[in-house]
């Protein structure tokens, strides 16, 4: 697993837009850490350290302040009426060891090649349930289909999921299948 980016913040203690602007212009972008039973924190993060934390896409991060180190979530960024920098960000303190269960959506990436001899792809599931840590749910779980002949299928267990993710759905259900037209029309005549 990649490591989180580590934010170094810095309290502060003069709020108010004239001063976020001054902050702003030292290169520095306001934030707000938040939540997990403990109390709100204002503080202000270099610009570059929330440039590359957007450009890798990140939504957790470990938050360094006084010393100690906190993980977070990216709740919102606000951005410039150009969307060209960041203006705001508000971290929500999370517990790190939370698991929880949730349902996923599936996504299908590919063109199966059968599709050429005819063959139809039917998606069954849209959806799988997982078991994972609490800042580590998949925006969703991806089924490649590009390698599918026609009567070929993929199941749930021959799903790629990240290494944090458990699926729960059972492994035998069917995600989507590649069938023949011609052969289901005459099956139910």
């Amino acid at each position: 697993m990649a490591e989180d980016i580590r934010l170094s913040a810095e309290k502060r203690e003069l709020l108010g837009s004239a001063n976020t602007r001054r902050l702003r212009k030292q290169g520095r972008v306001p934030a707000n850490l938040y939540g997990f039973q403990k109390d709100s924190v204002n503080v202000s993060i270099l610009a570059e350290d929330i440039e590359k934390m957007v450009a890798a896409g990140s939504r957790v991060v470990d938050v360094a302040v006084d010393g100690s180190v906190e993980k977070a979530v990216v709740r919102e960024l606000q951005w410039d009426i150009y969307s060209t920098y960041v203006k705001h960000v508000d971290l929500l303190r999370v517990d790190p060891e939370a698991i929880t269960t949730v349902e996923v959506p599936l996504v299908v990436r590919g063109e199966p090649i059968g599709l050429k001899d005819g063959g139809q792809l039917r998606q069954l599931e849209k959806k799988v349930t997982v078991t994972c840590p609490e800042i580590r749910v998949p925006k969703n779980i991806t089924v490649r289909v590009a390698s599918l002949k026609v009567g070929d299928s993929v199941s749930v267990g021959d799903l790629e999921a990240p290494d944090t993710v458990k699926i729960d759905t059972a492994s035998d259900t069917l995600v989507v299948e590649l069938f023949d037209p011609k052969k289901s029309a005459s099956a139910s005549e």
